[in-house]
């Protein structure tokens, strides 16, 4: 399976904008919070992982319309981009894991 915008529904397509654009929101609040307000590095770090996770998500969404069955029988065959999509999902777990831990530790 080739991915591309252009073979996405509408619905697929505003789905994938959506994550995008509340990944840049994420980033946009993290920077304000880490240069105007606190200086906390946990802060930033969470932040940057969540809009690291919603990017991911928004790299594959087609999946917000699939059953789960189908999604977890797919998994084995998974091609180039899916792959990606599953390292940017885990990259950002582990920066918001890395944050609590941060944040647990600092205080």
């Amino acid at each position: 399976m080739v991915f591309s915008w252009g073979n996405l529904t509408a619905k697929q397509l505003i789905v994938g904008m959506i994550c995008h654009s509340i990944a840049l929101a994420f980033l946009a609040y993290g920077v304000y919070a880490f240069y105007l307000e606190s200086l906390a590095v946990p802060e930033l770090t969470r932040c940057v992982g969540a809009g690291v996770l919603f990017v991911g998500m928004g790299l594959a969404p087609q999946f917000f319309f699939m059953p789960v069955s189908q999604i977890v029988s797919q998994a084995k065959d998974t091609p180039e981009k899916s792959t990606l999509q599953t390292y940017v999902f885990n990259l950002g777990l582990f920066l918001m894991i890395c944050s609590l831990l941060m944040e647990w530790l600092y205080d």
